[in-house]
């Protein structure tokens, strides 16, 4: 069994005293040597401090943040006496404490932490208590370097257990939902929708930012490459398998991959779901590097094997008006989730392409990914055109 741990409870998990009782004996039953807990406000909490601001009106950012940080605090007490009455010595830190951890910026609705200051603290003030002392930490709360309460933006918790994992390079971190861990889809829209045993932090992270609230996505950078990550289901305890999320982001630079070989497919039909579906189905079991679309066109990019019978299968559907195919493209993928957030990615990679002359044939986007075809006689200073833009 890993040895140190961070585990987070959502809101649903703590809304009731039966619920923290039960959730209290988990931890301490858990078997881990050294056990943070970082706990969300009581389901319903947040939304009703934020509903009362709301209609007190012009509430400004700072006190907003002081208001709704009151659910983590109450939170993070009662989990503390729950762990003692439990027979287990245990300490929470709260904004106003001296050691609070976790330090930030100053934009108090969504804050960004300061990874060097808030690790420094986290060495300096929860690592010694570790393995003594079972620590409760507030979760989506920050403070910023004036001492004034930041928040870390909805869904904030799973960030501040990250984060807190990051710092203490802990071997795993356990996050606690209502939830069969990660499902293939809202089982409250798809009955059918099962448990999955793992999962690709890249397709996480696209699914968090799709919707999926399961996990923040911003949460996801903070993973370590030796850490475990698992979701499971409340009613089945910490130990239980549930999903694990497998895989690290690079935190440094974005992640390049380069293709050569390619063929750019262009249909000219009326764009509609029926259309759309027997044209990608002609496809078969080709790989699909992109896909754009238009008003009257679709492109799709695939491997150049075999182009005569794709293109007569196309032709053969009876939906295309005119066929294209550009052959000798390459691919650069980029993959950073800063992209996801931080605007101006595209113009910086494109106009950098442009000053060396290099014509990009289609860009694309799915969240933290983008991919730019070029010409595959120029993918080579392409790719060095793109790293150095990156860099600078």
């Amino acid at each position: 069994m890993p040895r140190s741990t961070v585990i987070k409870f959502g809101g649903a998990d703590l809304e009731s005293g039966e619920k923290i009782r039960k959730a209290a004996e988990m931890v301490v039953e858990s078997g881990y040597s050294e056990i943070v807990v970082v706990v969300s406000a009581m389901a319903g909490t947040t939304n009703s401090l934020i509903e009362v601001m709301s209609q007190v009106g012009n509430v400004n950012d700072r006190d907003y943040a002081d208001i709704v940080s009151m659910g983590e605090r109450t939170s993070a007490r009662i989990f503390c006496s729950a762990l003692k009455a439990q027979g287990a010595d245990a300490v929470y830190l709260d904004p106003d404490d001296e050691r609070w951890p976790i330090i930030t910026d100053s934009n108090f609705r969504n804050a960004k932490p300061d990874m060097t200051e808030t690790c420094e603290r986290v060495r300096r003030h929860v690592k010694p208590l570790l393995g003594r002392k079972i620590v409760v930490v507030c979760g989506f709360l920050g403070r910023d370097k004036h001492g004034n309460i930041t928040t870390l933006g909805r869904g904030g918790s799973d960030t501040t257990a990250l984060i807190l994992a990051n710092c203490l390079g802990a071997d795993e971190v356990v996050l606690v939902k209502e939830t069969e861990g990660v499902m293939s889809a809202d089982p409250r829209m798809v009955p059918q929708a099962k448990p999955l045993k793992k999962l690709d932090i890249h397709e996480m992270f696209a699914m968090s930012y799709g919707g999926a609230k399961i996990i923040k996505a911003e949460a996801l950078r903070y993973k370590l490459a030796h850490q475990r990550l698992r979701v499971v289901r409340f009613s089945n305890g910490i130990v239980s398998e549930g999903t694990e999320i497998v895989g690290v982001f690079n935190p440094n630079s974005s992640e390049i991959a380069e293709k050569k070989g390619l063929s750019a497919v262009s249909v000219v039909c009326d764009i509609n779901p029926e259309n759309v579906s027997k044209i990608i189905a002609s496809f078969g079991n080709r790989p699909i590097y992109g896909i754009s679309t238009g008003r009257v066109s679709l492109t799709v990019f695939t491997s150049s094997e075999k182009p005569k019978a794709l293109m007569n299968d196309l032709h053969n559907l009876g939906v295309c008006k005119i066929l294209s195919l550009k052959s000798h493209i390459g691919l650069i993928e980029l993959t950073n989730p800063a992209f996801v957030d931080s605007p101006g990615w595209i113009a910086k990679v494109s106009g950098a392409l442009a000053e060396k002359g290099i014509n990009i044939v289609e860009a694309t986007t799915s969240k933290s990914t983008i991919n730019f075809f070029v010409d595959e006689s120029k993918i080579d200073d392409a790719v060095k055109v793109v790293r150095d833009a990156l860099e600078t």
